[in-house]
């Protein structure tokens, strides 16, 4: 995406027309358009003190200095200056974990390994592409702000304004820092592709799982070990449900952080046996049931119906919900009968 103008002092107008980054921002989601080129990988690089080869405490400390310093890490209008996320959880999972290779099963046959998408990179750079076992996936977790959250809480029909631009101008945000760093890797002659810029990124129904893309954040950071998933189909973290992901592979041999759950539903009261049901209440259609779990169609014709809404009240081009994952006793932590030798 482009860089978006902020609106400091009054609201976009017409922005059904005029929100242009926001209309690419969902075409590109849609489509794979609208990304800048890939930055081009440096052969003549060679490490060197000042440039030693990055490790996992390097990727950690330059997330959380993104999040924490980032200019573009803050709301639009009326909430000029207030900031999108708070520090980040930080996960590494290698390229030749079976589980990556198992997502075409679980996922479909669509979900790239972190091998297919890097093999994309290296072909466009005219290398060989590496091995599987010489890669690496770094997701991480970048928890909303409690104003986000409490905003989002007390919505009981349509997202709260704070959460639509956070599902906007901060997932443009989240894109922005990847790049960077993916460009800084290039340019020490790193392989390095972030999966859901690049032309090959797509959002479309899939037999298996309904709507779906070939790139999963979320699955990313099961493999990675920073969470599991609730019946609302978000993932629950140590930071909650309400938060967002991003991952990207790199030509690294990178050690695993984290032990990652063999139950995929560990953190949800409700697969638990623990009397719950909150995230189904929160539910304006009725899309979370004990007997279906979360229906995605259901919920994606939900969603979409929100752009108009989003564009006549808080003038930006966007389609969100998050009602389930805010109000939960999952919003921002791991629920409490379920935290213990989990952290």
């Amino acid at each position: 995406m482009g860089k978006r103008k902020l609106m400091k002092d009054r609201y976009r107008r017409f922005s059904f027309l005029s929100d242009m980054e926001g209309i690419k921002n969902a075409i590109g989601e849609m489509h794979g358009k609208f990304f800048p080129k890939q930055p081009v990988l440096n052969q003549d690089a060679h490490l060197t003190d000042a440039h030693p080869l990055p490790d996992e405490a390097w990727f950690i400390q330059t997330l959380k200095d993104k999040i924490a310093n980032h200019p573009d890490n803050v709301m639009d209008y009326p909430f000029y200056g207030e900031p999108f996320y708070e520090e980040p959880l930080v996960g590494f999972v290698r390229g030749n974990d079976p589980i990556l290779e198992q997502y075409k099963e679980i996922i479909g046959p669509h979900h790239f390994t972190p091998y297919e998408i890097m093999r994309w990179q290296a072909e466009n750079n005219g290398v060989k592409p590496p091995a599987s076992e010489e890669l690496s996936v770094i997701s991480f977790v970048m928890p909303l702000s409690p104003k986000t959250k409490r905003d989002n809480a007390a919505a009981v029909d349509w997202l709260s304004e704070r959460w639509a631009q956070t599902r906007l101008l901060g997932e443009i945000f989240s894109q922005t820092i990847v790049r960077e760093i993916v460009t800084d890797l290039m340019g020490r002659g790193i392989l390095a592709v972030s999966p859901d810029v690049t032309p090959l990124f797509n959002k479309k129904r899939y037999p298996k799982v309904g709507w779906a893309s070939p790139w999963s954040h979320r699955h990313m950071a099961y493999a990675a070990g920073l969470g599991t998933f609730g019946m609302h189909d978000f993932m629950i973290t140590e930071k909650g449900a309400a938060v967002r992901f991003g991952s990207f592979v790199v030509n690294l041999k990178l050690k695993p952080n984290r032990k990652r759950s063999e139950d995929i539903h560990a953190y949800c009261r409700h697969y638990q046996g623990i009397e719950c049901m909150q995230c189904a209440k929160r539910c304006p259609v009725e899309a979370i049931t004990a007997q279906k779990a979360h229906d995605k169609e259901a919920c994606a014709q939900r969603v979409g119906k929100s752009i108009p809404y989003c564009n006549k009240h808080y003038h930006i081009f966007i389609y969100g919900c998050g009602l389930c994952a805010t109000g939960v006793p999952c919003e921002s932590e791991i629920p409490k009968p379920l935290q213990r030798g989990v952290l």
